[in-house]
């Protein structure tokens, strides 16, 4: 009895720390908050309606379920969006799609922006793809990660 009890507890004692340290979903309005608020970015970035963020990043309304877009002025390539989709493959792959077309639009006008997209972070948790271009990627990725441990 002693033994089915330890292991019990156990076992509770695994699920517990298994639970600990890591977010079950990532909530879009604080991410955005956060990332807003701690990562440098050119300018102050602007929130964009869920149709003209569709059309930015070639997303149609049936391949994602909440979408939230913050970008700047056509001046900088400043941006993020967080998508919560079933299909992240097929969202990421038009991501990097956005941002080859990004690089190829600023090359000749802007290429200190054309860099950014070199190093953009784009990373997953779960349902939810992030993509954020910044000229600090490091930072951006790392306020993601911490977000993600809270």
């Amino acid at each position: 009895m002693k033994k089915r009890f330890l292991l019990l507890i156990c076992m509770l004692c695994l699920v517990v720390c298994a639970a600990c340290g890591k977010i079950s979903e990532v909530v879009q309005a604080e991410l955005a908050d956060k990332l807003n608020s701690e990562v440098a970015f050119s300018e102050p970035l602007l929130k964009l309606e869920s149709a003209e963020a569709e059309k930015r990043f070639y997303l149609n309304p049936n391949e994602y379920s909440e979408i939230t877009a913050y970008v700047g002025t056509k001046a900088t390539c400043d941006e993020f969006v967080i998508i919560r989709s079933s299909q992240l493959d097929n969202v990421e792959s038009k991501l990097r799609g956005h941002l080859a077309t990004m690089k190829s639009n600023y090359s000749s006008y802007r290429p200190n922006e054309a860099q950014k997209t070199d190093s953009a972070v784009i990373a997953k948790h779960k349902d939810t793809i992030v993509m954020i271009v910044s000229g600090d990627s490091e930072k951006a990725k790392m306020v993601f990660e911490e977000y993600l441990k809270k």
